[in-house]
Protein backbone atom coordinates (compact mmCIF):
# COMPACT_ATOMS: atom_id res chain seq x y z
CA UNK A 1 0.00 0.00 0.00
CA UNK A 2 2.88 2.29 0.64
CA UNK A 3 5.49 3.91 -1.60
CA UNK A 4 9.13 4.22 -1.73
CA UNK A 5 11.16 5.78 0.58
CA UNK A 6 11.99 8.68 -0.56
CA UNK A 7 14.46 9.54 2.52
CA UNK A 8 13.95 12.92 4.64
CA UNK A 9 16.57 15.86 3.13
CA UNK A 10 15.07 18.90 1.52
CA UNK A 11 11.63 17.60 3.14
CA UNK A 12 10.41 21.18 3.16
CA UNK A 13 11.98 24.41 1.41
CA UNK A 14 8.72 26.64 1.74
CA UNK A 15 8.01 26.34 -2.46
CA UNK A 16 6.59 23.50 -3.70
CA UNK A 17 9.13 20.35 -3.18
CA UNK A 18 8.65 16.86 -5.74
CA UNK A 19 10.26 15.33 -3.06
CA UNK A 20 7.73 16.31 0.08
CA UNK A 21 5.02 15.21 -2.74
CA UNK A 22 6.19 12.03 -3.05
CA UNK A 23 6.60 11.56 0.83
CA UNK A 24 3.26 12.69 1.69
CA UNK A 25 1.70 10.15 -1.11
CA UNK A 26 2.54 8.08 1.42
CA UNK A 27 1.09 9.55 4.60
CA UNK A 28 -2.20 9.46 2.25
CA UNK A 29 -1.97 5.75 1.34
CA UNK A 30 -2.10 5.03 5.10
CA UNK A 31 -5.52 7.41 5.62
CA UNK A 32 -6.77 4.25 3.49
CA UNK A 33 -5.59 1.67 6.05
CA UNK A 34 -9.24 0.54 7.57
CA UNK A 35 -8.73 1.42 11.34
CA UNK A 36 -10.62 -1.92 12.39
CA UNK A 37 -7.26 -3.94 10.52
CA UNK A 38 -6.14 -5.21 13.72
CA UNK A 39 -2.30 -3.80 12.50
CA UNK A 40 -3.72 -0.86 11.20
CA UNK A 41 -1.08 1.37 13.70
CA UNK A 42 2.15 -0.69 12.36
CA UNK A 43 0.82 -0.87 8.62
CA UNK A 44 0.74 3.21 9.09
CA UNK A 45 4.53 3.41 10.59
CA UNK A 46 5.80 1.89 7.66
CA UNK A 47 4.12 4.32 5.64
CA UNK A 48 4.92 7.16 7.52
CA UNK A 49 9.01 6.18 7.60
CA UNK A 50 8.80 5.45 3.71
CA UNK A 51 6.96 8.82 3.47
CA UNK A 52 10.27 10.67 6.27
CA UNK A 53 12.38 8.47 7.74
CA UNK A 54 13.97 8.39 11.10
CA UNK A 55 12.12 11.15 13.21
CA UNK A 56 9.87 8.85 15.38
CA UNK A 57 6.48 9.28 14.05
CA UNK A 58 4.01 9.17 16.87
CA UNK A 59 1.47 6.31 16.76
CA UNK A 60 -1.56 7.39 14.68
CA UNK A 61 -4.67 8.79 15.32
CA UNK A 62 -7.31 6.89 12.72
CA UNK A 63 -11.07 7.56 12.65
CA UNK A 64 -13.54 6.87 9.70
CA UNK A 65 -17.33 8.26 10.16
CA UNK A 66 -19.75 6.84 7.74
CA UNK A 67 -22.08 9.37 5.94
CA UNK A 68 -19.65 12.08 6.40
CA UNK A 69 -21.77 14.05 4.48
CA UNK A 70 -24.99 12.81 4.63
CA UNK A 71 -24.63 11.56 0.40
CA UNK A 72 -25.04 7.68 -0.36
CA UNK A 73 -23.48 6.63 3.08
CA UNK A 74 -19.78 8.04 1.83
CA UNK A 75 -17.17 7.03 4.65
CA UNK A 76 -14.60 10.12 4.69
CA UNK A 77 -11.13 8.72 6.79
CA UNK A 78 -8.27 10.47 8.41
CA UNK A 79 -5.24 9.68 10.00
CA UNK A 80 -2.83 12.22 12.47
CA UNK A 81 0.34 11.44 13.54
CA UNK A 82 2.90 13.87 15.08
CA UNK A 83 6.87 14.04 15.15
CA UNK A 84 8.48 16.50 17.67
CA UNK A 85 11.87 16.25 16.64
CA UNK A 86 10.55 17.83 13.39
CA UNK A 87 7.72 19.72 15.23
CA UNK A 88 5.51 19.07 12.43
CA UNK A 89 2.22 17.26 12.58
CA UNK A 90 0.28 15.58 9.31
CA UNK A 91 -3.55 15.43 9.17
CA UNK A 92 -3.94 13.00 5.95
CA UNK A 93 -7.58 12.30 4.45
CA UNK A 94 -8.50 9.07 2.42
CA UNK A 95 -10.38 9.72 -1.27
CA UNK A 96 -12.72 8.16 -3.03
CA UNK A 97 -13.48 4.51 -2.27
CA UNK A 98 -16.88 4.33 -4.16
CA UNK A 99 -17.69 5.46 -7.45
CA UNK A 100 -21.05 6.76 -6.17
CA UNK A 101 -19.30 9.67 -4.18
CA UNK A 102 -17.99 11.50 -7.14
CA UNK A 103 -21.46 10.55 -9.35
CA UNK A 104 -22.33 14.49 -9.86
CA UNK A 105 -26.06 13.32 -11.33
CA UNK A 106 -26.66 11.17 -8.12
CA UNK A 107 -27.89 14.33 -6.43
CA UNK A 108 -27.40 18.04 -6.95
CA UNK A 109 -25.64 18.29 -3.68
CA UNK A 110 -22.60 17.54 -5.45
CA UNK A 111 -23.01 21.15 -7.80
CA UNK A 112 -24.70 22.75 -5.15
CA UNK A 113 -22.05 26.28 -4.05
CA UNK A 114 -23.28 28.12 -0.50
CA UNK A 115 -21.38 30.66 1.13
CA UNK A 116 -18.38 29.87 3.02
CA UNK A 117 -19.68 29.76 6.82
CA UNK A 118 -16.63 31.68 8.52
CA UNK A 119 -16.97 34.90 5.91
CA UNK A 120 -20.24 34.88 3.77
CA UNK A 121 -18.37 37.55 1.36
CA UNK A 122 -15.21 35.40 1.31
CA UNK A 123 -16.84 33.18 -1.77
CA UNK A 124 -18.95 30.19 -2.28
CA UNK A 125 -17.97 26.66 -1.01
CA UNK A 126 -19.54 23.31 -2.40
CA UNK A 127 -22.00 22.00 -0.16
CA UNK A 128 -21.00 19.02 0.07
CA UNK A 129 -17.15 18.97 0.87
CA UNK A 130 -18.01 21.84 3.28
CA UNK A 131 -20.12 19.69 4.84
CA UNK A 132 -17.75 16.79 5.25
CA UNK A 133 -14.73 19.17 5.90
CA UNK A 134 -17.01 20.47 9.21
CA UNK A 135 -17.95 16.31 10.34
CA UNK A 136 -14.24 15.60 9.86
CA UNK A 137 -12.76 18.50 11.78
CA UNK A 138 -14.69 17.67 14.90
CA UNK A 139 -12.59 14.75 15.62
CA UNK A 140 -8.99 15.54 16.91
CA UNK A 141 -8.37 18.35 14.81
CA UNK A 142 -8.74 21.04 16.88
CA UNK A 143 -7.65 19.68 19.95
CA UNK A 144 -3.72 18.97 18.23
CA UNK A 145 -3.81 22.08 16.58
CA UNK A 146 -4.47 23.65 19.80
CA UNK A 147 -2.20 21.61 21.81
CA UNK A 148 0.59 22.19 19.42
CA UNK A 149 1.25 25.57 18.69
CA UNK A 150 4.18 26.83 16.77
CA UNK A 151 4.26 23.31 14.97
CA UNK A 152 4.22 23.17 10.87
CA UNK A 153 1.09 21.16 10.19
CA UNK A 154 0.85 19.58 6.76
CA UNK A 155 -2.50 18.85 5.23
CA UNK A 156 -2.96 16.47 2.39
CA UNK A 157 -5.58 14.10 0.98
CA UNK A 158 -6.70 12.50 -2.38
CA UNK A 159 -9.38 13.20 -4.84
CA UNK A 160 -12.21 14.02 -2.10
CA UNK A 161 -9.95 13.66 0.98
CA UNK A 162 -8.01 16.56 -0.86
CA UNK A 163 -11.39 19.09 -0.72
CA UNK A 164 -11.24 17.82 2.72
CA UNK A 165 -7.42 18.89 3.04
CA UNK A 166 -8.24 22.02 1.46
CA UNK A 167 -11.08 23.14 3.64
CA UNK A 168 -9.59 22.13 6.67
CA UNK A 169 -6.38 24.36 6.17
CA UNK A 170 -8.19 26.92 5.58
CA UNK A 171 -10.15 26.90 8.61
CA UNK A 172 -7.18 26.70 10.75
CA UNK A 173 -5.79 29.75 9.05
CA UNK A 174 -8.78 31.75 9.09
CA UNK A 175 -10.28 30.97 12.22
CA UNK A 176 -6.42 32.17 13.80
CA UNK A 177 -5.57 28.02 14.75
CA UNK A 178 -2.74 27.85 13.10
CA UNK A 179 -0.43 30.92 11.49
CA UNK A 180 -0.58 30.84 7.79
CA UNK A 181 3.02 30.56 7.48
CA UNK A 182 3.13 27.34 9.54
CA UNK A 183 0.60 25.55 7.28
CA UNK A 184 1.11 23.24 3.93
CA UNK A 185 -1.35 21.89 1.79
CA UNK A 186 -0.75 19.34 -0.70
CA UNK A 187 -3.32 17.46 -2.29
CA UNK A 188 -3.92 14.94 -5.39
CA UNK A 189 -6.39 14.52 -7.47
CA UNK A 190 -8.35 17.21 -5.90
CA UNK A 191 -12.10 18.22 -7.57
CA UNK A 192 -13.33 21.78 -7.49
CA UNK A 193 -13.96 23.39 -3.98
CA UNK A 194 -15.44 26.59 -4.14
CA UNK A 195 -16.36 29.48 -7.29
CA UNK A 196 -13.62 32.11 -8.59
CA UNK A 197 -13.52 34.35 -5.62
CA UNK A 198 -13.03 31.89 -3.08
CA UNK A 199 -10.07 30.43 -5.29
CA UNK A 200 -8.77 33.65 -4.79
CA UNK A 201 -9.54 34.59 -0.89
CA UNK A 202 -8.01 30.96 -0.45
CA UNK A 203 -4.87 31.86 -1.90
CA UNK A 204 -3.89 34.77 0.79
CA UNK A 205 -4.59 32.62 3.79
CA UNK A 206 -3.15 29.41 2.71
CA UNK A 207 -0.27 30.37 0.53
CA UNK A 208 1.96 27.13 0.79
CA UNK A 209 -0.76 25.57 -1.10
CA UNK A 210 -0.39 22.81 -4.05
CA UNK A 211 -2.73 20.53 -5.66
CA UNK A 212 -0.86 17.85 -7.94
CA UNK A 213 -3.09 16.72 -10.68
CA UNK A 214 -2.71 14.01 -13.61
CA UNK A 215 -3.63 15.11 -17.10
CA UNK A 216 -5.69 11.78 -17.22
CA UNK A 217 -7.51 11.85 -14.06
CA UNK A 218 -10.95 13.04 -14.44
CA UNK A 219 -11.73 14.31 -10.53
CA UNK A 220 -10.06 17.59 -10.85
CA UNK A 221 -12.48 18.06 -13.27
CA UNK A 222 -15.29 18.02 -11.35
CA UNK A 223 -17.93 19.51 -10.36
CA UNK A 224 -17.59 20.88 -14.16
CA UNK A 225 -17.49 24.66 -14.79
CA UNK A 226 -20.34 24.97 -17.62
CA UNK A 227 -21.41 21.58 -18.20
CA UNK A 228 -18.85 20.85 -21.02
CA UNK A 229 -15.89 19.08 -19.47
CA UNK A 230 -12.90 20.67 -21.57
CA UNK A 231 -14.67 24.16 -20.73
CA UNK A 232 -12.66 27.09 -19.19
CA UNK A 233 -13.79 27.86 -15.83
CA UNK A 234 -15.61 31.59 -15.77
CA UNK A 235 -15.38 34.00 -12.94
CA UNK A 236 -18.81 33.35 -11.92
CA UNK A 237 -20.34 33.31 -8.32
CA UNK A 238 -21.28 30.31 -7.32
CA UNK A 239 -19.45 28.33 -10.37
CA UNK A 240 -16.76 25.81 -9.65
CA UNK A 241 -13.31 26.91 -9.71
CA UNK A 242 -9.78 25.91 -8.46
CA UNK A 243 -7.63 27.47 -6.53
CA UNK A 244 -3.96 27.80 -6.89
CA UNK A 245 -1.12 26.48 -7.20
CA UNK A 246 -2.27 23.67 -9.86
CA UNK A 247 1.09 21.47 -9.90
CA UNK A 248 0.39 19.37 -13.44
Amino acid sequence: MCFLDFGNSSFYEGSFDENFAKAMSNFVAAAFIPPQTINSAELAQKCFENGIPNVKWEKPVQYIRNSCAGYFNGECQLIITRSVILEMIIIAFRGTIKKEQMNIGADKTITTFIPWKYNKTFGNVNKYFFAAAENMWEHQIESYLNNNKGYLIVFTGHSIGGSIASLSALKASQLGFVDPGNILLYTFGEPRIGDSDFSKNFHFLVPGSYRVVHNSDIVPHLPLCDGIINDSCKNNAGKAYHQPQEIW
